[in-house]
């Protein structure tokens, strides 16, 4: 096994390959952004994309700080690439749709409020403090990643506003799955 630097590594090389073989321009951001890299296409559309790796465990991950809280649950063009390794699978999701499917949860109004307040709260709190607060939010996958993946047709209806695309790259970049309920561009 590969320590996790590395691997983070590999999942963000695939990504920018793939996005390179969609017609996209992609620039990897500072850390402190909220999410990974912009993915600028030719007609203009933007994805904020947040890159999450997964060589053995695929049934959690973890969401780190104010900023990716905020955008994963306030910003539309807030996306999860979902890399499997050593498979070399993509999962591109929209990032709030799918942790809610997954979840089985929608947000009210009122959550979504609440929801903004903690964080505008937060960030308040530590603007001009002297501590650093560090919100995280783990997440755990009902349905672990690579079944979704292996067995997507029995899945296809339940996710389709939420897993958008599924790639594969043996030689080359093979599409394996396209929502044909999502329409981005």
């Amino acid at each position: 096994m590969e320590h996790s630097n590395s691997i983070e590594k590999i999942g963000t090389g695939l990504v920018c390959s793939l996005e390179t073989f969609k017609g996209a321009k992609i620039e990897l951001v500072k850390r402190l952004s909220g999410f990974n890299g912009l993915s600028v296409y030719k007609d203009g559309k933007v994805r904020k994309i947040e890159i999450k790796t997964m060589q053995n465990s695929d049934k959690w991950i973890a969401i780190n700080g104010v900023r990716a809280i905020d955008k994963l649950f306030f910003e539309r063009d807030y996306w999860m690439y979902f890399v499997l390794f050593p498979e070399n699978v993509v999962i591109i999701t929209k990032a709030l749709a799918f942790i809610q499917t997954q979840l089985e949860i929608s947000n009210t109004k009122e959550e979504l409020i609440e929801l903004k307040q903690w964080i505008n709260l937060s960030k308040k709190l530590t603007k001009h403090k002297k501590f650093k607060f560090t919100p995280k939010i783990n997440v755990t996958f009902p349905i672990p990643l690579r079944k979704i993946y292996k067995e997507f047709e029995n899945y296809k209806d339940k996710y389709a506003n939420a897993v958008i695309e599924i790639w594969q790259n043996s030689d080359n970049w093979k599409l394996i799955y396209k929502s044909e309920k999502y329409d981005e561009f």
